[in-house]
């Protein structure tokens, strides 16, 4: 048997897959795993080398020579060594595909890049690591975000290359230096991670990208002079604030981006359908400013039924009822205006507000009802794919709005078919969204679970009706809850307490 050679390090595959190697060269792992072997990495020495190998001789170096040595170069603010790209990973056909996907459908609802701008960095791609990280980071959030992976396979969605594409983005990234690239560059490449930590489920991840890209804007890098193409501070600004809105209003989280005279705006000169339902859902988050958060997170507690009010009817105004636009852009602009009104209806719920006499709809305790019909009208005469579309965002908003066992006067097995049909039927609806919707259902209206089953063709655990404390969806065995994340489910969290326990009548 040839002898094999011996190296005193591990080998690249090893080092990259963050495994033992056990030295020889082809070794076992990369044997096993069918992978080429080779090391071309130089071990570094450790200590100080040459003249600076006492402390004696450093200090006697002058001022200037030891700034010099100690100020790191911009290739070493990563975690050292060069970026391997993964082969056969970021095809051409990958690229364009998810270009066609987003552009086609998402300009309306995520204007975070154009057509043009992007084309420039899959041009830069192989000169450039921040070209390279961006269209990673783009392709991964088109996976992950949207529902391009059951348009593209709907006989067998995969996620698995969304995965390969956000942890080669997230690799690509650890060895750039943010300050290097323009300002729009390394906020589009945070916010695009942040999408795909969404996508994925992973909060805390999230919470922080999206916090580093408004960090970035705040900072006010984005006041040097733009050297990219086709920029608009204002799409760029409006969508931050909403997604730092949005999550601040889901997870009860501090904001940082307010709306003051010196604030980009939307050009409103643009007719085209992505700038009219954009400038839409700009106008949904617009009040939901810190006065709002503060009293939504419990920091501050005076609050008048006046401004809930108001806050009410501006919800109603932001998406005109006779609006001609894309099933795409209609099914995102509805199901957030609801999910907004459902919110107020969560606030004015602590704060006592609520009457069986309302001066308001919003102030009656029957409101989810009406809300909850509202929108299954609306989604009854969209298309699946304009839901499947805006992927995990819609789906959570559609789980909230849910009927409750008071007021159920108007064909309430209608709408909660429709509901739940809906649910069931779109990407990751029946793992994650369906069992918290049932399990709610089976809390207030434990009888109709059974007709529910039938409806979605799912099988019965148990004939008899299940406890309202200890009740288990049906069609998903005993473990469920073990593998659900209740956190990443809950929009309203922890302070918001139970319906049953804060109704107040005036």
């Amino acid at each position: 048997m040839p002898r094999q050679n011996i190296v005193t390090t591990a080998c690249d595959a090893c080092r990259r897959r963050k495994v033992k190697c056990d030295t020889q060269q082809p070794c076992t792992r990369c044997q096993s795993a069918g992978l080429v072997c080779r090391t071309t990495s130089v071990p570094r020495k450790k200590g100080r080398q040459g003249a600076t190998a006492t402390v004696l001789q450093e200090l006697r170096k002058s001022p200037a020579q030891t700034e010099a040595l100690s100020t790191p170069s911009p290739r070493e603010y990563g975690l050292g060594g060069c970026f391997i790209r993964s082969p056969g990973l970021l095809t051409p056909t990958v690229i364009q595909s998810c270009a066609e996907y987003f552009f086609a459908r998402m300009l309306g609802t995520v204007p975070i890049l154009l057509p043009a701008l992007f084309q420039t960095h899959v041009d830069r791609m192989v000169e450039s690591l921040h070209s390279y990280c961006l269209v990673c980071a783009f392709c991964a959030f088109v996976f992950t975000q949207t529902g391009y992976a059951s348009w593209h396979n709907p006989t067998n969605p995969s996620s698995a290359l969304g995965r390969s594409l956000l942890e080669e983005a997230m690799t690509a990234r650890r060895h750039l230096d943010p300050f290097t690239a323009p300002s729009r560059l390394g906020i589009t490449i945070s916010f695009l991670l942040y999408g795909c930590q969404i996508g994925m489920g992973n909060q805390r991840q999230a919470y922080y990208f999206l916090r580093e890209a408004t960090t970035l804007y705040t900072a006010g890098i984005l006041d040097q002079p733009g050297t990219e193409v086709d920029e608009d501070p204002g799409s760029l600004f409006w969508l931050l604030l909403i997604s730092e809105r949005a999550h601040a209003i889901r997870r009860h989280r501090p904001i940082t981006l307010e709306i003051t005279p010196d604030s980009p705006v939307l050009d409103d000169t643009h007719s085209d359908a992505f700038s009219v339902g954009f400038r839409c859902l700009a106008d949904l988050y617009r009040p939901f400013n810190q006065s709002f958060l503060s009293h939504w997170n419990g920091t501050e507690t005076s609050f008048s039924r006046e401004l809930l009010i108001q806050l009410e009817e501006r919800l109603r105004q932001a998406v005109p009822t006779d609006i001609e636009l894309p099933d795409i852009l209609l099914a995102d602009l509805r199901v957030s205006q609801q999910w907004l009104r459902t919110m107020i209806w969560q606030l004015a719920t602590t704060a006592g507000f609520l009457s069986s006499t309302p001066s308001h709809p919003c102030l009656d305790f029957r409101y989810p009802l009406q809300i909850a019909q509202e929108l299954s009208l609306a989604t009854w005469k969209l298309s699946r794919e304009s839901m499947e579309t805006h992927g995990v965002d819609v789906m959570a908003c559609l789980s909230h709005s849910r009927l409750r066992a008071s007021g159920f006067d108007l064909g309430p097995q209608d709408y909660l078919k429709h509901l739940c049909t809906l649910i069931h039927g779109l990407p990751g609806g029946d793992t994650k969204f369906l069992p918290l919707l049932l399990a709610k259902i089976g809390q207030t209206l434990p009888s109709m679970l059974a007709p529910l089953s039938r409806h979605l063709s799912l099988p019965l655990t148990d004939s008899a009706p299940p406890e309202a404390e200890t009740v288990s969806p049906v069609g998903f065995g005993n473990d469920w809850d073990k593998d659900f994340n209740w956190a990443e489910m809950s929009r309203i969290g922890d302070k918001t307490p139970e319906l049953k326990g804060t109704l107040q009548f005036s």
